[in-house]
């Protein structure tokens, strides 16, 4: 049953870590829009005294779980746009726990639902354009008042943020103010340990920082980001939910070896990605067809670049450019292996994307996550650069009855550990008693 919270504080709200003030009326996004069923926002009458109630329309949820993402209505779209990782474990997750009869939202950028059009399968809540503001300061007087707003006018039993950016500070802060849990996804292995400020301005450090302390719970991908972060946050709830993925129960039969023409490399072109290496080993196999999906990040590296420019001129290496989210299944099911090149990661979603078809991956041991491919036999896990020269050659040249017995262990595995029924469990498991000890005596679990 669904617990209704109507807010105890005063419209004025004080934000007392950041030493700002605000009408919560004030803050409401223009033209405020949610597309969930169970609950209508009233419109702000009056821009001095109004505050926005949430009434429902109906019960019967369980956990009422918010969360933000400004890249999943492009992925939504099947837009030529770089989604990383999270953005689409987020997806399965939001659409895992419908189904399971709990309850979802996402918030992200003003303009999202124009964008995406209708059957959206995921429910958003527009907040700020990302386009506007002056620098720094637009945090305070637009960002942070509008996402407040509209997670106050939701009422959320819980709070997931992933991604080490300026957002975890942002949503472990409205969680704050709620008086609700803030649970963080890590979502790579450099976000817990000596690697976590790459990438990160000083400031956005800092929030991170902040924000991780003021964390309920973490939820880990692997094992690697468990240790590290039980040793930083002692007593703190720590959970490892490794990723799903969407497997049709009539998904067909892997393709025999006789059908699968090329070595696949799929990903966004950026530093962690390791297209160095990419290059180093395409040259080494000059019979061997590479076929390379991917596009660059807007500040891309020069060594991901000059990678690229290299591939560019290799005559067994066909780069395809950006493919669209329906298209991804073909490309990795018609490969002989997905190569791994990267330097870090926590759990590739490619991996468990490339395996669902049926096709082995050629990794790094250091992005195996928790060494499922060495321990489960779906392909190479390498310690090192001959290594993983050597395990595509030997994939490349293997035996096709051999093979093809390979190609359906893959399958079989993905089926059996990473349905996204499985990791709602799991994630629905690790979420319940932090709401339950956020409730107030008497209210209803």
């Amino acid at each position: 049953m669904c617990r209704w919270r109507i807010p105890e504080q005063d419209a004025s709200q004080r934000l007392f870590d950041l030493g700002f003030w605000w009408r919560t009326a004030d803050a409401l996004p223009d033209n405020f829009k949610c597309t969930s069923s169970d609950i209508r926002a009233c419109p702000v009458e009056s821009r001095q005294t109004a505050i926005p109630i949430a009434v429902p329309l109906s019960s019967g949820c369980q956990v009422r779980i918010l969360a933000i993402d400004f890249s999943i209505p492009y992925l939504l779209k099947d837009d030529s746009y770089p989604i990383g990782g999270w953005a689409v474990q987020l997806s399965i997750w939001l659409r895992a726990v419908e189904n399971a009869g709990h309850e979802a939202a996402l918030l992200t950028w003003k303009g999202a639902l124009a964008h995406v059009g209708s059957g959206q399968q995921i429910k958003l809540i527009e907040t700020y354009d990302p386009a506007r503001g002056v620098r720094v300061a637009k945090y305070f007087y637009s960002y942070i008042p509008k996402i407040l707003a509209a997670a106050r006018a939701y009422h959320p039993d819980i709070v997931i943020q992933g991604a080490s950016a300026i957002h975890t500070a942002i949503m472990a802060f409205v969680a704050g103010q709620l008086g609700i849990p803030f649970v963080h996804r890590i979502v790579n292995d450099v976000n817990v340990d000596e690697r976590c400020r790459i990438g990160l301005r000083s400031y956005e450090w800092l929030a991170y920082s902040w924000a991780r302390h003021r964390t309920a719970a973490f939820l880990c991908q692997n094992e690697y980001q468990r240790e590290k972060l039980a040793a930083l946050f002692p007593g703190k709830p720590i959970h490892v939910i490794h990723n799903a993925v969407v497997v049709a129960e009539d998904a067909p039969a892997p393709l025999p070896r006789t059908e699968r023409r090329y070595v696949a490399w799929l990903g966004v072109f950026r530093y962690g990605k390791n297209l160095p290496l990419l290059l180093r080993i395409a040259q080494e196999f000059p019979t061997v067809k590479f076929r390379v999906a991917g596009m660059s990040e807007r500040d891309v590296d020069q060594p991901t670049l000059d990678a690229v420019n290299g591939l560019l001129h290799l005559p067994n290496v066909e780069l395809v450019g950006h493919v669209r989210r329906a298209d991804v299944q073909q490309f990795l099911s018609e490969a002989t292996m997905l190569l791994c090149t990267s330097d870090f990661e926590g759990f590739s979603n490619v991996i468990l994307e490339a395996l669902a078809v049926g096709t082995p991956v050629v990794t790094r041991r250091q992005v195996d996550p928790d060494s499922i491919i060495v321990r489960h036999a779906l392909g190479a896990s390498a310690e090192d650069e001959l290594a993983l020269s050597k395990s595509v050659k030997a994939f490349w040249d293997m035996d096709a009855n051999e093979y093809n017995a390979l190609a359906r262990r893959c399958q079989i595995y993905v089926k059996a550990n990473h349905s996204p029924t499985a990791k709602a469990r799991e994630l629905i498991a690790a979420l319940t008693p932090l709401v339950a000890k956020s409730k107030r005596p008497g209210q209803p679990l």
